[in-house]
């Protein structure tokens, strides 16, 4: 299968190319052609597009698609996958699979607030408010987090430890803010059917953290984690892979923080413990059946350090034109 992965510059799209290189044609795309991941695969299978968010994204990825033959495109970047979403019947029907969730899941997804409100009852979820100009005291006590509205992980995060600190923040609608989870958190990998049936849910601690990524991480049997991120999941209307983060607040009920409609960056270790998402993903595209059920996978633990690959700068060179 010829297929497209975007956001070369990321953990994700790297780790899905460990899964699928060795038996399928991988084209690499991204913004900046010094991506590492556009360098894992051979020169005429590199791209270089425009930013997610740009005007002309969606035409140049659906071009370029035509051009080389591509017969999936898998998208690793947020920003992509509401524009790409938009134009889904244009790529469908120049032959090109699009395995995204519905259109009003994915911006349900890039609403922090919105999904919350649309999970409350369906799964625990933290305390919390949107700052806007009118009055507001905090429900719980001090201290809370602050967070934007939209977007998607956990950037630009606040702690605020005082009241003080409240009062500095904008009040434009644009900020989250809710209850300091101080429990340990879980990411949970997720893999739902087109029908709708969740066949896998395999949760990971970030042990460790380096400028966001996980550097030390394990999966880890927590029934009640596992439940919660299938209801979720459900909740929500996820179709194919996910990523459903939640955490253990003080009263100990593990409480959702968001969901990422999209491949994970530590999926290598849900590879390695028995649940290769992006083999089950090409096989629901070509047709083949999934299993019935949530698969089994084994506790394991992982640890993640750089490596090099050294290339000739002309070929960096080539994608600057």
């Amino acid at each position: 299968m010829k297929i497209l992965l975007t956001g070369a510059g990321g953990p994700a799209a790297i780790s899905v190319w460990k899964s699928l290189d060795a038996s399928h044609e991988i084209h690499m795309a991204d913004m900046d052609p010094r991506a590492p991941g556009l360098y894992l695969v051979p020169a005429p299978q590199r791209l270089v597009l425009p930013r997610g968010d740009a005007p002309g994204f969606a035409d140049e990825a659906l071009t370029a698609c035509r051009a080389r033959g591509i017969q999936a495109l898998v998208s690793t970047v947020d920003a992509e996958l509401v524009p790409l979403a938009l134009r889904r019947a244009d790529f469908e029907a120049a032959g090109i699979q699009l395995p995204l969730s519905p259109l009003d899941t994915l911006r349900l997804c890039r609403d922090k607030l919105a999904l919350l409100a649309h999970l409350h009852g369906v799964v625990p979820v933290p305390v919390h408010a949107v700052l806007t100009e009118a009055p507001f005291d905090l429900p719980a006590p001090l201290p809370w987090f602050a967070k934007p509205r939209g977007g998607s992980g956990s950037r630009d995060l606040t702690l605020l430890e005082t009241r003080e600190a409240l009062a500095a923040l904008p009040r434009d609608g644009s900020l989250l803010v809710q209850e300091y989870l101080p429990g340990e958190e879980y990411s949970v990998d997720v893999y739902v059917r087109r029908d709708g049936e969740v066949v896998a849910a395999v949760p990971r601690e970030r042990m460790k953290t380096d400028s966001g990524i996980a550097i030390t991480a394990r999966t880890v049997r927590v029934p009640e984690v596992v439940d919660a991120a299938v209801c979720a999941a459900r909740g929500a209307g996820i179709r194919y892979v996910a990523n459903v983060q939640f955490r253990r607040g003080a009263d100990g009920v593990f409480k959702l923080l968001e969901i990422n409609p999209r491949f994970p960056g530590t999926l290598p270790l849900t590879t390695a413990a028995g649940v290769d998402m992006p083999a089950l993903l090409v096989a629901e595209l070509e047709g083949r059946p999934l299993p019935d059920g949530l698969l089994p996978f084994e506790e394991l633990m992982s640890v993640r350090y750089l490596t090099e690959k050294f290339v000739d700068p002309q070929e960096w060179r080539a994608l600057c034109r």
